[in-house]
């Protein structure tokens, strides 16, 4: 390992993002196991990847609550007064992204998981930041089976808009795209746009994927039925309309909030489960999903 920080034996590299390198590291001193993210300053472009760690580090410090990756510490490596790079300590987690192949729960289970990621988001959302950033690979599901919601990197204040536009295509609530306001809603669209390509394997169309040409190089390959539109047929009505209105590109006719998100997610567990109890289809109980 390239990496050498003082009192910290770097264990292994567990990742690599854009600009950055995430490692798994021990403190020395207390035996403490932390996730340490490195940027190198390489060029005058490279800033933005420094910017992007210093707003993951205010927003994570600001926050406290079990699902919400702990951050602790931003340090600048310096040389001769020039920041030449940055790491973020945080807390390492031992468990598997939502996107991890070997990551597999049924359907109720699957909205269990998201209504906890969904009381992680309240508490992000009381605490004033959002999220913009929700997708399978940011979730990870623990040894223990705790949920874990990771990468701050593109959150920002509650209600501000960004001067560009920032996130993951396949997940981007329309908002974000305009570069308009972002709050609740916005994360709520990202929720429910991560939860339909887990459960269909595609994703949602977006304002930013939808005009996507089939014949683009990542397309090359590809079968026929792959570049079709998405679509949720056979799953339960419940689920549908659960995800017709989380990602519904009008914000108003979204879920409120969180809490709204949550008792959704919840309810449609229950409306399952019972179906599967008795036999009976869920058309009539997912009114009230």
């Amino acid at each position: 390992m390239s990496l050498n920080i003082p009192n910290y034996r770097i264990l292994d590299k567990i990742g690599v993002g854009a600009g950055s390198v995430l490692y798994k590291a021990r403190c020395v001193t207390t035996g403490t196991l932390y996730s340490v993210k490195h940027v190198k300053m390489r060029a005058p472009e490279d800033q933005g990847f420094i910017n992007q760690l210093k707003d993951e580090y205010t927003t994570g410090s600001a926050l406290d609550h079990p699902v919400l990756r702990k951050v602790y510490e931003l340090r600048y490596i310096r040389r001769r007064l020039r920041v030449h790079g940055a790491l973020l300590f945080m807390e390492y987690i031992d468990g598997l992204t939502f996107k991890d192949p070997k990551f597999c729960a049924d359907l109720p289970d699957l909205l269990e998981l998201f209504a906890r990621a969904a009381d992680g988001l309240h508490a992000m959302h009381k605490g004033g930041f959002v999220h913009a950033d929700l997708k399978p690979g940011n979730m990870l599901l623990t040894a223990d089976g705790e949920v874990k919601l990771i990468d701050f990197g593109q959150s920002c204040p509650m209600h501000t808009a960004k001067s560009r536009v920032q996130g993951t295509v396949d997940y981007m609530a329309p908002e974000q795209v305009a570069r308009d306001v972002l709050g609740q809603r916005t994360d709520v669209f990202g929720l429910g746009a991560a939860l339909h390509r887990i459960v269909t394997g595609k994703p949602i169309v977006t304002d930013m994927n939808k005009n996507v040409s089939v014949h683009t190089q990542a397309n090359l390959g590809k079968r026929a039925e792959e570049l079709s539109a998405p679509t949720m047929e056979g799953l339960p009505v419940c689920f549908i309309r659960l995800i017709q209105d989380a990602c519904n590109p009008e914000q108003k006719k979204r879920p409120k909030d969180m809490r709204e998100m949550r008792q959704r997610l919840l309810t449609a567990r229950t409306i399952l489960e019972s179906r599967n109890g008795n036999g009976a289809t869920d058309d009539a109980a997912s009114k009230s999903a």
